[in-house]
């Protein structure tokens, strides 16, 4: 058969009789779904990981070669495939092939000969499933990013920063590794309206009070410094106009280059930065910078890194 036209929900149908993939497909494409066919093992994995992402996958048991439980079992142990659910069908009904199939990794089971309306049903209630967890998914992308990153500029939250230093300082010195930090103070901004903390703590009034035209020079500076860096090197900003450089791997000729890119990009901010091409700012940065040393840990290389 013909694979329907594309919708939003994509169905992957397993199964080596065409007949069966015929009217599974016509009832599905009744009910806008479009379907995506495979009649083998082989072929299914091959649509799975070519053809993918599914919102769900209807799956033959018996079928020539791989059959349908090895098949499930290699799609769920894949990142793609482990909350994609899976739909098994079998003609065979007795509760050990059942619970071999749930065991399997299967989120259903369904024997034949299969009754449309309630095929119909378990799709639309697997498919609820699915939603769900992409909701959860995103919600717990969101809730990491936020985590992770600064909600003024961006950037690496400074107690995520030195959670990676630490790890950086650990593979250096177990393979004998370049590792350099830079930690930058930005010079020339207006004052905040009112003070805030000085510890790698989560911003906390800061991104509140630090408003008007200073935080968008904050952020303008501090994606000047990041594009001004190489990929793989980590950029953070640590409190207040305070910003740190992570170079993994850095000879100290390449830690100069950085640093003088570093004070040129930022030089060179506008002062108003919606506007590139309007006055710069005035801005400036003081430099501190560090290599690892023997014996030495996180704190003591951020220690030796301050501007002086």
């Amino acid at each position: 058969m013909t694979d329907s036209q594309p919708t939003n929900r994509r169905i992957l149908l397993v199964d080596d009789d065409k007949d069966a993939l015929q009217i599974l497909g016509d009832l599905l494409h009744s009910r806008d779904y479009a379907t995506v066919t495979a009649m083998d093992g082989h072929e299914a994995l091959a649509r799975f990981h070519d053809d993918g992402p599914f919102d769900i996958i209807v799956l033959d048991v018996m079928m020539p070669g791989i059959d349908g439980l090895e098949v499930c079992r290699r799609l769920k142990a894949s990142p793609q495939g482990i909350l994609t659910p899976v739909l098994l069908v079998s003609a065979r009904s007795d509760t050990r092939s059942r619970v071999a199939g749930l065991y399997g990794g299967a989120d259903d089971y369904m024997s034949k000969p299969i009754d449309l309306r309630e095929f119909a049903a378990r799709v639309d209630a697997l498919l609820r499933v699915r939603d769900r967890y992409s909701v959860l998914a995103e919600r717990r992308t969101q809730a990491l990013e936020a985590a992770l990153t600064d909600g003024l500029t961006g950037l690496l939250r400074g107690g995520y920063f030195l959670r990676r230093l630490a790890e950086e300082i650990l593979r250096a010195d177990r393979y004998k590794l370049k590792l350099a930090v830079l930690v930058v103070d930005l010079l020339g901004l207006p004052e905040p309206d009112a003070e805030a903390g000085d510890d790698f703590d989560e911003p906390t009034e800061f991104d509140r009070t630090f408003a008007g035209p200073a935080d968008r020079l904050v952020t303008a500076a501090g994606e000047a410094m990041a594009t001004n860096t190489r990929a793989g090197d980590l950029t953070a900003r640590i409190r207040r106009s305070r910003f740190a450089v992570l170079l993994p791997h850095t000879p100290r000729r390449t830690v100069r280059g950085i640093i003088k890119r570093i004070e040129a990009a930022v030089a060179t901010v506008p002062a108003d930065p919606a506007r590139p091409d309007g006055p710069e700012a005035g801005l400036s940065v003081k430099i501190g910078h560090a290599e690892l040393g023997k014996k030495m840990d996180a704190a003591g290389l951020m220690a030796r890194a301050e501007p002086g």
